[in-house]
């Protein structure tokens, strides 16, 4: 493994813990069957894994594209990595579901099921209006989707601006996150509100405070590769801590609520994160090979997780278990053959697809480093 990818080996696995935290989230369904209404509630705050993935992904933004020449090239292969790395699978995932849903793929003449799919192939929210952060999209988790392809866009258009990149990405979101939102009243950070400009569903995109997630991700990528430096890892350890302590404590007398966005999830996953990088610019986490690999799978883990669990339940249901035996077995199986089938659809489709498609539209050949910044 090269030094960048050595280096960088415990953002692949925070990426993997991410994906489990949203698996097992999901999973939790199987609790309820078993009669565990009480640890079906616990496990709500797994949902701060999605948090975890948008800070990953703007620290990301920022490290990958430290190499930015100032060209119209440069933000347009950016984009078009961006593309092939999480739309190729996205779409073969989006026909499985609604061959699933729909009892075969003759679903797609539905024309209901058919806008629902192309809008969700094409990163528009299908519903905001009833559903102001899941948008009922086709494939379920494809709502987080939309917005990680919207960041992506803006952030590529900000490239447009040369060495002023930054302050325009600054202008925008404080344009968006701030000015829009005071002016609209909305200014509540509560990300499950409606937040919308003259009906147009993408400026949901832009407008809700879920973006906050990737803005902290992003000046956390640049504390990153600052000077900022602090070289005692259990300083950073206990002022990480007790930052945590005290937003747990101050939860509600702060006005936090137990859901995603700045105002909840976001907010602790924000400093736990920001720990994590200061503590990796001390010296690199020795990152176990699994929870690397872990991290590699993760993307087809997040979108084929809940298939997994279809299969599984229909399994459990025909073997004739019910009550606490189908909800525990549930519970061990559903997680376990979401890996199986994650792993065969990264080695065999998801990275030979978006490889192949990589070198179809961007055929300049590259370095190992430069490959590696560009897949992740």
């Amino acid at each position: 493994m090269k030094s960048d990818e050595h280096k960088l080996a415990w953002l692949q696995a925070l990426r993997g813990v991410a994906a489990l935290l949203v698996v097992f989230l999901h999973d939790r369904e199987a609790l309820k069957v078993a009669g565990l209404d009480g640890a079906f509630e616990a496990m709500f705050p797994l949902g701060m894994g999605v948090d975890l993935f948008f800070l990953i992904s703007g620290f990301i933004m920022v490290l990958t594209t430290r190499g930015f020449d100032g060209s119209l090239g440069y933000a347009w292969r950016f984009l078009v990595k961006r593309f092939v790395r999480i739309w190729p699978i996205y779409a073969i995932v989006t026909v499985a579901y609604v061959a699933v849903g729909q009892h075969g793929v003759q679903g797609f003449r539905e024309p209901g099921v058919l806008v629902q799919a192309l809008e969700g192939l094409l990163f528009i929210p299908h519903d905001p209006v009833h559903f102001p952060l899941y948008f009922q999209m086709t494939v379920g988790v494809a709502w987080t989707l939309c917005f990680e392809f919207g960041f992506y866009v803006v952030f590529a258009a900000a490239m447009l601006f040369g060495k002023y990149r930054y302050l325009a990405l600054a202008a925008w979101f404080a344009t968006t996150l701030v000015v829009v939102p005071v002016v609209q009243g909305t200014l509540d950070f509560s990300v499950s509100s409606l937040h919308i400009v003259h009906g147009l569903r993408y400026t949901v995109l832009a407008l809700n405070p879920i973006v906050w997630d990737f803005v902290l991700g992003m000046l956390a990528g640049w504390i990153y590769m600052s000077s900022l430096r602090v070289d005692r890892r259990v300083l950073i350890g206990v002022v990480t801590a007790a930052s945590l302590l005290i937003v747990v404590v101050g939860w509600h007398a702060l006005g936090l609520v137990n859901f995603h966005g700045p105002r909840g999830w976001g907010l602790l996953m924000a400093i736990a994160f920001l720990g994590v990088v200061l503590s990796a610019k001390v010296r690199p986490f020795q990152v176990p090979a699994r929870m690397v690999w872990l991290g590699d799978v993760s993307y087809s883990l997040y979108l084929i997780h809940v298939l997994a669990f279809i299969v599984v339940t229909a399994a459990v249901a025909q073997c004739g278990l019910s009550g606490p035996v189908a909800g525990f077995s549930r519970f061990v199986l559903q997680p376990a053959l979401a890996l199986i089938m994650a792993a065969a659809m990264y080695r065999y489709v998801e990275a030979p697809l978006s490889g192949w498609l990589r070198s179809v539209l961007l055929p300049a050949r590259r370095t190992r480093h430069t490959r590696w910044l560009a897949e992740h």
